[in-house]
């Protein structure tokens, strides 16, 4: 198993470096995924309350509506494309933890990223692998919900940490043996890792989440969200949770603080999954210690050139 040089904390610091240098265009990237689910989400909880709010008028003024086949039908007409959207906002959000990758690559010798479509193709060419990858991988966060099972599977995490990666620069490889090789990675080697997944997480989950969030604070921005909210929740629909609150001898909940607790989750989640790339490249990076392989590198530069629509020749090594 190759090593490498840099330390946790050299190639940490490399990889915030190559992330601030093109934020724009990671956060441009980011854009459509991150504000697509959250977009088709309230539209979503709009329609939902608006329905329930004007029922009555609604059905009144379009009598048809009272039917259910065509009460069904127009809500297939209005929740579809929603739906449709959200899916395509979800799957490019999922690709870009392999995507971008490819654009490591591409920034460790040209200092910039440029081509999106062509690193996504590198997923998307074999979307039914990744799917399976998915499923997997998700399996494993689902189980980790269980209390009997949260510590396993947190462990298991941290020995599949580099799935993403090898499911891009290793391509001969099934999901399963992605998640083999990755554990063959990262043992010997989990303390290290560990460490990484912990800079990360601190960094992109609490630290620059809060810096954000102070500073549209300060902005006033999050005071204006809150007033925007409030008047969307109602006492009573409080009601039964400050029985129970007032029960066990705890001050009641008001609609400001719910309005605030919504606006402080979504601003958290928004800038959380913004930062998406800046975790894909750090453990691209720590990846990259252990699969060096320039001859597999020199295949995803051909393969990336051959979809921007460049020449290749005889640059192709077999």
């Amino acid at each position: 198993m190759a090593k490498n040089s840099n330390t946790i904390f050299e190639i940490f610091l490399q990889g915030i470096g190559l992330y601030f240098t093109n934020i724009d265009r990671f956060v441009w990237y980011m854009v459509f995924p991150v504000f697509g689910q959250l977009v088709c989400f309230l539209l979503t909880a709009i329609l939902v309350y608006s329905f329930c709010e004007y029922k009555t008028v609604i059905l009144s003024n379009v009598p048809i509506l009272k039917t259910p086949m065509y009460m069904n039908i127009a809500m297939a007409i209005i929740l579809i494309p929603i739906v449709l959207c959200w899916i395509k906002a979800l799957w490019d959000y999922i690709v870009a933890y392999s995507a971008v990758n490819s654009m490591t690559e591409n920034m460790l010798k040209s200092q910039r990223v440029y081509d999106f479509p062509a690193h996504t193709m590198m997923v998307s060419r074999r979307w039914m692998h990744f799917i399976g990858l998915w499923i997997l991988y998700a399996g494993i966060l689902l189980l980790s919900f269980i209390p009997i099972f949260t510590v396993f599977c947190w462990i298991l995490l941290i020995y599949y940490a580099f799935i993403f990666q090898i499911f891009l620069f290793e391509p001969e490889l099934t999901p399963i043996e992605c998640f083999k090789k990755s554990s063959y990675y990262v043992r010997g080697n989990f303390k290290q890792t560990f460490l990484m997944i912990i800079l990360l997480g601190a960094l992109t989950y609490v630290i620059l989440p809060q810096i954000v969030y102070s500073f549209l604070d300060t902005i006033k921005a999050v005071s204006s969200l809150k007033d925007l909210i409030i008047p969307y929740i109602s006492v009573p629909s409080l009601d039964w949770i400050n029985m129970v609150l007032s029960a066990m001898g705890v001050a009641q909940i008001m609609p400001a603080q719910v309005a605030l607790f919504v606006v402080q989750s979504i601003l958290w989640i928004v800038v959380i999954q913004l930062l998406l790339p800046l975790r894909v490249i750090c453990m691209c990076l720590w990846y990259k210690n252990f699969y060096n392989d320039a001859g597999a590198m020199k295949q995803i530069d051909d393969r990336i050139l051959d979809r921007a629509g460049a020449k290749k020749g005889s640059r192709r090594k077999k």
